[in-house]
């Protein structure tokens, strides 16, 4: 899937897959694919970011010589272009991406990658966690966690969580034993 194109549900090339993660959620079981921008999609619909955009197996209609999802690259541009109510400001969504996630002790948790969203509200954000937690934690190494939008505490160069690692941990065994 590496490396394969994406289109939108109108045809128009989106961009090319460069990243594959394990989904935690319930709503969207499966896995987060990271699509790079071409050029002219990122400009138009994408506030011209750079980063990888998620796009959920659920948005996929067909695998074939390409990827062909079931969402316009306009239907994916509303996600994208929200912005993040944190508990010191609003910070538009792509702003968050690929953004170093700390604990309250600043111990290094993961980076932020991705959302899930429900009738307008986001109910969970992806925390792509790094490799040495999974395997401290022995969990997997390509898996995306949630964090409720309520532990993110402060965001400046790096997002800050209102919970300690051991939090964290209990908090995703318990997520992970309801789903």
């Amino acid at each position: 899937m590496i490396g394969k194109l994406v289109t939108d549900f109108n045809g128009v090339t989106i961009g090319v897959v460069d990243k594959i993660w394990k989904s935690w959620n319930e709503e969207y079981p499966g896995w987060f694919f990271g699509v790079r921008l071409n050029e002219e999609v990122r400009n138009a619909w994408f506030r011209g970011t750079t980063k990888l955009i998620p796009i959920y197996n659920d948005y996929i209609q067909d695998i074939a010589e390409h990827i062909m999802l079931n969402k316009t690259a306009e239907q994916l541009s509303r996600y994208l272009n929200k912005t993040v109510s944190c508990s010191d400001a609003a910070h538009p969504i792509d702003h968050l991406m690929d953004m170093p996630v700390y604990d309250r002790n600043n111990s290094r948790v993961g980076t932020f990658y991705g959302w899930v969203e429900s009738d307008g509200i986001y109910k969970h954000y992806g925390c792509f966690v790094d490799p040495y937690l999974c395997d401290i934690w022995d969990i997997p190494h390509n898996i995306v966690m949630p964090l409720q939008p309520s532990m993110i505490h402060q965001v400046f160069d790096t997002i800050t969580l209102n919970r300690t690692l051991k939090e964290l941990r209990e908090y995703w065994q318990q997520y992970s034993e309801k789903h």
